[in-house]
């Protein structure tokens, strides 16, 4: 540490000024400054892992597999021409089991899991559709 007052021209050099603004860092024990630092990452480290248990919930919910398959068959329906069929199986290979779909207001409804489907995902086609339950599949044909 600098103890001698360095003057240019009337003002205080700019190493005195770095001295006099760290004086207060440097008159706390080392250790309780590591102490402080190491205090706020653990801090950070749990939020981080609490916001990423969150969502990593959110992300696995049987709700948004629920949405996607909704989505999907939409889609299809909405590609599809007339005369055409595809069929859709109760037990996925990723272990999804599909419960019921019904074609209900413009709307495909799929209940997965146990889940009972709410809102429904928007198709939007000119031909009758319709959807009937074969064994261990459901087939939608396109009329």
């Amino acid at each position: 540490m600098l103890h001698r007052r360095f003057v240019i021209r009337g003002k205080v050099s700019l190493l005195k000024m770095v001295n006099l603004l760290l004086s207060p860092l440097r008159s706390n024990k080392r250790g309780e400054l590591l102490n402080q630092v190491t205090i706020q990452i653990i801090l950070v480290v749990l939020v981080f892992a609490v916001f990423l248990m969150a969502t990593a919930d959110k992300i696995n919910a049987r709700g948004v597999k629920q949405q996607v398959v909704e989505k999907e068959l939409a889609l299809l329906i909405d590609s599809a021409s007339p005369g055409m069929s595809f069929e859709i199986l109760k037990i996925s290979a990723t272990g999804i089991k599909i419960n019921d779909v019904k074609l209900k207001g413009g709307k495909v409804l799929v209940s997965l899991n146990g889940l009972n489907a709410l809102k429904g995902y928007p198709y939007f086609s000119r031909y009758d559709v319709g959807v009937s339950d074969e064994g261990d599949k459901f087939i939608v044909r396109v009329k």
